[in-house]
């Protein structure tokens, strides 16, 4: 009882931090406006979390957990270009309903000595990315993206494991390992948060997305290929 009260308590700290954060930023955000906003004392926040540093930690570990497991299921559920895709929607649909993925690309974004290079692996409790859709060692786009940093460096890491693992499927017009597809893609996947992330109604969000998959594509798969893949936004899963 008290491990799950003092789990909510930090949950809710968490949250409003997140919160926060996306609206003021790192700098402008403060620990007794997060405490006040999660409804707990300054006491209890510092029994959660050490320093603001600690607690903007936590909310980009959080986003990034949300972020590999969406992307976990919806590459178990199809290809992996066909993820992807899926994946795309996932973000902007997160963008303007989560606050927690907006303060995690915002915090990225922000100069912060405190920021760290993403995890290599989910923890134990969240599905991670299937071994299929990581890049083998040899994949030169390890690198090309090195100094991408914050949230943006996990979502296109998460990016560069589908488009790696579509080039293993076969799914790729090009499957040499070239840098042409990785750039082109994790750019545009990349620019999906600034186009986004200030606001866009929801309807509007998946047009343009669309918009951009039916563009891409072309570029991206064989000659007739085109038509196998699903442009348009997933059907919702039931409750």
């Amino acid at each position: 009882m008290v491990q799950e009260r003092s789990e909510r308590t930090r949950g809710r700290l968490v949250e409003a931090g997140a919160a926060l954060f996306d609206r003021r930023g790192y700098a402008g955000a403060t620990l007794g406006e997060i405490a006040a906003a999660a409804g707990v004392t300054k006491g209890a926040l510092y029994f959660h979390f050490a320093s603001k540093e600690e607690l903007a930690r936590a909310v980009s570990a959080q986003a990034e957990r949300s972020l590999r497991s969406a992307c976990a299921e919806l590459r178990a559920a199809s290809s992996p270009l066909q993820g992807l895709i899926d994946a795309g929607y996932w973000l902007v649909e997160a963008l303007g309903t989560d606050p927690v993925i907006r303060a995690a690309f915002r915090l990225g974004r922000e100069d912060g000595g405190w920021q760290v290079a993403p995890t290599t692996a989910a923890p134990a409790t969240v599905a991670p990315v299937p071994a299929t859709t990581r890049p083998a060692a040899a994949d030169p786009g390890q690198q090309a993206f090195a100094d991408i940093r914050g949230f943006h460096s996990v979502w296109a890491g998460v990016v560069r494991d589908l488009l790696a693992g579509a080039r293993r499927a076969g799914e790729l017009r090009d499957r040499s390992g070239g840098l042409g597809p990785e750039t082109l893609v994790v750019a545009a996947a990349c620019g999906l948060e600034v186009v986004f992330a200030d606001g866009c109604p929801a309807g509007e969000r998946a047009r343009r997305v669309g918009a951009l998959w039916d563009w891409l594509l072309p570029c991206l798969v064989p000659p007739g290929r085109g038509g196998g893949y699903r442009t348009r936004p997933p059907a919702p899963q039931p409750a």
